[in-house]
């Protein structure tokens, strides 16, 4: 029995060295989340490898250790996960540095709404007091983390603000997307008009030999046959297209 309970122990202590020689093997590296400029604080870091992990501060620092070809799970509520597989360059120079982008697809999905609850019947109010409900409607609420945490101290973008830059980003790249929209749609309706304006009549009466009172006759024919696919062709495209276009014209005697 007490040579069991030896071999026992001695196949723990093999074990626990085993696992202490495979974690000397693996390197501090000091890592930084961050979102553009912002750091990012409470991004989640896991070591798959190891399954060891940690946590980003109000820097965005986290501090890990990792070998070569250990692959570093980085994610967070807002951000599109990412995976960092360890070169020898994380190991020469102990760092770590990783970029997030917004998980836009969840932004979509979340609705802020700001409510005021005004519990009046526990509200005692000195006589002759004024009161300044302009003032009131400004001011900001307690920051609960603050109150209930004496350590906390983060003077960071905190999860509202950065989803507001979020969004705001997310909103002006819907207003980009729009107006490049609006402007191809421009060039097209008014591409024969440019072209008229740009070539002249001479080149459509010597050059294309469509007669000078069926000039416009002529560019309505040629939006049918498909003329405003060409806005961002360049010019010898376009007048190879206006040439073919003016053959079967001709052809067909207006």
């Amino acid at each position: 029995m007490q040579l069991k309970i030896k071999n026992y122990i001695l196949v723990l202590f093999l074990l626990s060295q085993i696992l202490l020689k495979a974690q000397e093997k693996r390197t501090k590296l000091l890592g930084t989340v961050k979102y553009d400029s912002i750091a990012l604080q409470d991004v989640n870091i896991i070591n798959k490898a190891t399954k060891n992990g940690a946590s980003s501060d109000k820097n965005g620092l986290f501090i890990i250790y990792a070998a070569k070809g250990d692959s570093i799970l980085i994610s967070s509520i807002v951000y599109k996960k990412r995976i960092i597989v360890i070169s020898d360059t994380h190991l020469n120079t102990k760092e770590i540095v990783v970029y997030l982008e917004p998980n836009y697809n969840l932004l979509n999905e979340v609705m802020l709404t700001k409510k005021i609850n005004t519990n009046w019947g526990n509200l005692s109010i000195i006589k002759g007091t004024v009161l300044n409900n302009d003032k009131i409607a400004r001011s900001k609420p307690p920051n609960a983390r603050r109150l209930t945490d004496p350590n906390a101290k983060f003077k960071g973008a905190d999860f509202i603000t950065i989803l507001g830059m979020l969004t705001k980003k997310l909103r002006l790249k819907s207003k980009k997307r729009k107006d490049e929209q609006e402007r191809i749609l421009q060039l097209k309706d008014n591409l024969s008009t440019t072209l008229k304006n740009q070539y002249e009549e001479d080149f459509f009466t010597e050059w294309l030999h469509i007669p000078k009172n069926k000039i416009n006759l002529f560019l309505d024919y040629c939006e049918g046959n498909g003329l405003k696919n060409f806005y961002n062709s360049n010019e010898i495209t376009i007048k190879n297209f206006l040439i073919k276009q003016a053959r079967e014209f001709n052809s067909l005697k207006y």
